[in-house]
């Protein structure tokens, strides 16, 4: 298999990516030829799909509870203080284990266009505040060759006389029109500035099993206990080289309360999703997402980032899952990192910066043919593992994306097509069991409103009392987002996969201040 596949490389390739958009496609589109040939069939559909919602939306609940729980326990614990108490010769996995605490050295990567100088300062503010020493990190900036002379100046500023606080500062210049890059995508610009730092480290004769590294965007705002309590977990964990480590808990309060409303939807929805994922799944379902950190020894060993996909963080995910024989997951903490929710210039372009966005976020689906070929590739990969993803893929390229648009308009699709279905026993009673069904589930939507505002900060107190209240109406919203935003750019992606099309152009999402 892994013979044949590697002659018809090209040709398996194209294979996946039609076999997914078909798949997603033939169960959008259901309601139509499933009206006409086979109306029982749909309706048994629907009402699974009315049910199985429901279950998702109480077992959110659930996932919910769980991580504010978790939250505000690691949020009330001194996370340095207890890395300062591990007995080194207790911790697991001796082999990959730095010396001591003094020993271990975080390598930070942030790459940079065009930032304003707000987004800079709150983001490597955070760093120097935090609790771990700072004294131990090297912190490297990766610039975009057009922008790079000003954005590295002004970064030199913003840090000031507080570079003598770090281990190492670097800079480096992601040089433009390297071929066989996507462009728009930090993939590249991530790979060109981590390989360069680990040169460097290794002319210096540094430690590689020292070192961990740290993923983030130059938005990214760390909680002042975030490294602190990454190292924790990194040093107490058996087989650190075959996870990568993740908050659970992603905020956008840099600028939520300034955005419109479908945006704080968005980025709200964002959030307790990762929570509630996070608690109720186990690691080995989870995919690397935005802020993450893993050895930089597995780091090394997947080859960096991928240039030219245009998915970075989930492709990411892929290289270092393959080189480690499938034996890597994610291990989740939760102490917080905030981004910015997308704003344009204006309201519209807020709007058109949000569809762009979650386009490229669609995008992700790339993993799809990628994944299934390695899945092919490996024999040594336990089949369980590998079934577990395919049914993670189908889930959530195929069902989540198109399961609202089917219950919200596919028994009116059907009679549409088939007007003979009202009149059937089997059909007539299916409006009323999904109204009832989906009607209770709204009293899920009342755990997500209340932790959301635990999690994230409140309203500006300049607000009047009607526009406060109005944003506890923002969570019913939720059905307009998941019919648009949240399906609309995921299925514009597949679709162009589907037709072998390819984005000349990522959207790298402006940053405003």
């Amino acid at each position: 298999m892994k013979s044949f596949i590697e002659k018809n490389d090209r040709f398996v390739h194209r294979f996946l990516e039609i076999l997914l958009g078909i798949t997603t496609w033939a169960f959008l589109t259901s309601p139509v030829w499933l009206g006409i040939f086979y109306p029982q069939a749909m309706v048994y559909l629907l009402t699974f799909l009315t049910v199985y919602w429901s279950y998702l939306a109480f077992r959110h609940s659930i996932g919910l509870f769980v991580g504010y729980s978790r939250y505000k326990e690691e949020m009330a614990t001194n996370w340095y203080l207890q890395c300062q108490k591990l007995n080194f010769e207790e911790l697991p996995d001796k082999e990959t284990l730095p010396p001591s605490l003094n020993e271990v050295r975080h390598l930070i990567v942030i790459p940079v266009v065009n930032e304003p100088d707000p987004v800079l300062t709150d983001c490597i503010d955070s760093i120097f505040d935090q609790t771990f020493p700072t004294s131990q990190i090297i912190l490297v900036f990766t610039a975009e060759e057009k922008w790079a002379v000003d954005t590295i100046d002004r970064i030199r500023k913003i840090i000031g006389e507080r570079e003598k606080q770090l281990c190492k500062l670097m800079f480096f210049i992601h040089p433009v029109g390297i071929p066989g890059e996507a462009i728009g995508d930090g993939g590249a610009n991530r790979h060109w500035g981590c390989s360069h730092a680990v040169e460097e480290l290794n002319k210096l004769g540094e430690n590689i099993r020292n070192y961990t590294f740290s993923n983030f965007d130059s938005d990214h705002v760390l909680d002042k206990q975030y490294i602190a309590r990454f190292t924790h977990l990194y040093l107490t964990t058996d087989r650190r080289d075959n996870h990568f480590y993740s908050s659970a808990v992603p905020l956008f309060d840099n600028n939520l309360w300034r955005v419109p409303f479908m945006m704080r939807i968005e980025a709200n929805s964002t959030t307790v999703g990762v929570i509630s994922d996070w608690a109720v799944s186990k690691g080995s379902v989870r995919k690397t997402f935005s802020a993450f950190s893993v050895s930089l020894k597995t780091l090394i060993d997947a080859d960096y980032f991928d240039v030219a996909l245009g998915a970075d963080d989930t492709i990411f995910f892929w290289r270092a899952f393959f080189v480690r024989k499938g034996e890597f997951d994610g291990v989740p903490y939760y102490i917080p990192y905030s981004a910015d929710a997308v704003e344009g210039k204006s309201y519209s372009d807020s709007y058109r910066s949000l569809y762009k966005q979650l386009l490229r976020w669609g995008w992700g689906v790339v993993d799809f043919p990628l994944s299934v070929k390695g899945f092919l590739k490996h024999r040594e990969i336990k089949s369980s593992k590998k079934l577990s993803w395919m049914i993670r893929h189908l889930k959530e390229r195929v069902f989540l994306v198109n399961s609202v648009f089917l219950i919200t308009f596919g028994f009116g699709i059907v009679t549409l097509v088939n007007p003979l279905v009202k009149q059937s026993s089997f059909a007539y009673s299916l409006p009323k069991i999904m109204s009832t069904i989906l009607t209770l589930t709204l009293v899920f939507m009342i755990p997500g409103t209340f932790f959301k505002k635990k999690f994230s900060s409140p309203p500006p107190k300049e607000w009047s009392l009607f526009r406060r209240m109005a944003t506890y109406l923002e969570s019913p919203l939720i059905m307009l987002n998941l019919l648009t935003f949240s399906f609309l750019p995921w299925l514009q992606a597949q679709t162009m996969m589907l037709l072998g099309k390819k984005f000349k152009r990522l959207y790298h999402t402006t940053k405003v201040r």
